[in-house]
């Protein structure tokens, strides 16, 4: 890996832009978790999940869910029930289906949009519009 990278610099440098958007993922992370509230936390886990997938409906289980903010899969039923009575998301088993994206972007914290702008702004090929 090291004579490729070494030998070919445009792949040289998109190891260094994604190294450098991994480093920023995970500072911003580490941040989020704790000043934010983990119903933010959730709300931008699920959003972000969105624009990863290119989906609406986005394949996530309340157990990955927990594991990704350090709660109890208890606690994210509990934080995404209000979601869909207010009608920000729908979910069923392993599935979380955005209904309201600009809502539930508003309920995230906002390292959401930091988070969005730096991907943007390093891995712009790398964006994927979401089905509708």
């Amino acid at each position: 890996m090291h004579e490729v990278v070494s030998a070919r610099p445009g792949i040289q440098h998109m190891t260094l832009t994604y190294t450098e958007v991994l480093m920023a993922l995970n500072l911003q992370s580490m941040a989020c978790n704790a000043f934010h509230s983990v119903e933010a936390r959730c709300c931008r886990w699920i959003i972000a999940s969105g624009d990863r997938t290119g989906r609406e409906d986005v394949p996530l289980t309340h157990e990955y869910l927990a594991e990704m903010l350090g709660v109890q899969r208890s606690t994210v039923s509990a934080v995404t029930m209000p979601l869909q009575d207010t009608g920000l998301i729908h979910q069923r088993r392993g599935k979380i289906t955005i209904l309201d994206r600009t809502r539930l972007e508003n309920a995230a914290c906002e390292c959401y949009g930091i988070l969005r702008a730096q991907c943007l702004q390093l891995l712009p090929l790398a964006q994927v519009e979401p089905e509708k």
